[in-house]
């Protein structure tokens, strides 16, 4: 294949682990079926524009154009006969989607059609919901993707989202559950800022989901992490202006932000993201590395155990212009063991300076976090990307509901409680942030 150069991204999941996946890149792939790798290697393949990998093993659809600069379509031979029928009278395009399904399920459109068949019943409600006898009430699909145990997610082209977080008597689908309800506690989230959402047909808690800010979630077989990381990490990289300032000003009211946005050197040091100092940088990368890696192992302790449990990646990801982080172990090595928490990741000791009196009395007590607002500030300007947008996701993770599921039982209580403290001090972080951006406003 020469190359890929239309803008759609995808990442579809196969059977045993495969996939295929094309973003800024370009394409990836894995343990494709026989027949669709010939034709991808063939050259026969100018240009990907979207694949879809079904249950049974040759069952796939390619969009693609061809040597000759024509739009084309192929599929393997075990996709459902009724989708076969359709697609071999259409004409093709690079509008096409599709999504093969558990069961010989599928939904396949472009802006001419659209065509389903054994969806789960809450899905098809739903878009039957969005159609009236006169047309697209809601819209017709921008994404729709299922997988097996209750699980789907699905938006219109005019906003309206539909989803289901798996069976509520299992816990099939915890990460993207955790992932979902994390998402919808943020302050001012909507789900307008969704951007892609890929559930695995095949395999419970696979998937990944991407926001216009960059920020993402995954979860994936340890093979196949930097694969998925990747996608994530290049899904906007060339669609989305670089910029050289590494300073973030906090959003306007009632704006979406894409993680781009910057000050113009003259607000005050609340907003500013200067270039933390080496030995600043050097302790928050080791504090970040060690609090992310008990976090995994601590998740992966409190994931059911099928034939094969996928990993989650990341809840707190990096910038969408951002490389795939070097000093972020990759999750196939980093988490040796599942383990619950039973102790707190303090900051380091080397950054809880602050000399006030008022802040030294409260790091005194043993049971606390043992930093003060200006320690952890301290800290978290080492990451070199303090801002609003990515103080609004690092709060998250220190959320003492959250917190206190990764937490031994018999620590659960004393974890939630430092956790708390850790949430309500960047909560306080945000505040000032609020508090420069509603005096800009008066000025």
């Amino acid at each position: 294949m020469n190359g890929t150069s239309s803008q759609t991204c995808f990442f579809s999941f196969g059977p045993d682990d495969s996939f295929i996946s094309k973003s800024q890149e370009g394409l990836r792939h894995n343990d494709l079926p026989p027949a669709l790798l010939t034709l991808i290697k063939g050259g026969s393949v100018r240009d990907v524009h979207w694949a879809s990998l079904g249950s049974p093993a040759d069952s796939w659809v390619l969009s693609f154009k061809d040597s000759s600069g024509a739009h084309n379509l192929a599929w393997g031979a075990s996709v459902p006969a009724r989708l076969q029928k359709v697609l071999s009278k259409l004409a093709p395009s690079q509008h096409l989607r599709v999504f093969l399904g558990p069961s010989d399920s599928y939904i396949a459109w472009d802006p001419t059609f659209i065509r389903w068949s054994n969806l789960p019943m809450s899905l098809e409600d739903t878009l039957q919901s969005w159609l009236t006898p006169s047309g697209w009430r809601a819209g017709p699909p921008r994404m729709v993707s299922w997988g097996p145990v209750d699980a789907f997610f699905a938006m219109s082209e005019y906003g309206d989202v539909a989803y289901r977080l798996g069976d509520k008597k299992r816990n099939d689908w915890e990460i993207w559950k955790e992932t979902v309800e994390d998402w919808k506690a943020e302050k001012g989230f909507r789900w307008s800022e969704v951007a892609y959402v890929a559930l695995d047909p095949t395999t419970s808690d696979q998937f990944v989901a991407i926001r216009n800010d960059g920020t993402w979630s995954g979860s994936i077989a340890d093979e196949n992490s930097s694969a998925l990381e990747s996608f994530a990490h290049n899904f906007f990289r060339l669609t989305k202006p670089q910029s050289k300032s590494k300073s973030q000003s906090p959003p306007k009211p009632h704006s979406q932000t894409n993680g781009h946005a910057h000050t113009n050197g003259n607000t005050s040091r609340v907003a500013e993201d200067t270039e933390p100092d080496p030995a600043t940088k050097a302790a928050y990368q080791q504090w970040s590395n060690s609090t992310n890696l008990l976090f995994a192992s601590a998740l992966a302790a409190t994931t059911p155990t099928p034939k094969r449990t996928p990993k989650k990646l990341q809840i707190r990801s990096q910038s969408s212009t951002a490389s795939t982080p070097q000093s972020t172990p990759s999750p196939s090595t980093a988490v040796p063991h599942a383990n619950l928490l039973t102790s707190f990741p303090y900051p380091p000791s080397a950054l809880t300076t602050c000399p006030l009196p008022v802040c030294a009395l409260q790091k005194a007590d043993p049971a606390g976090l043992r930093a003060c607002k200006h320690d952890v500030e301290h800290l978290l300007r080492g990451s070199g990307e303090y801002g609003y947008e990515w103080l609004k996701k690092e709060r998250l993770r220190w959320h003492p509901d959250r917190f206190g599921r990764l937490c031994e039982e018999g620590w659960r209580e004393e974890g939630r409680r430092v956790s708390e403290e850790m949430f309500k001090i960047i909560d306080i972080l945000l505040g000032e942030f609020d508090a420069l951006r509603k005096g800009e406003g008066k000025g």
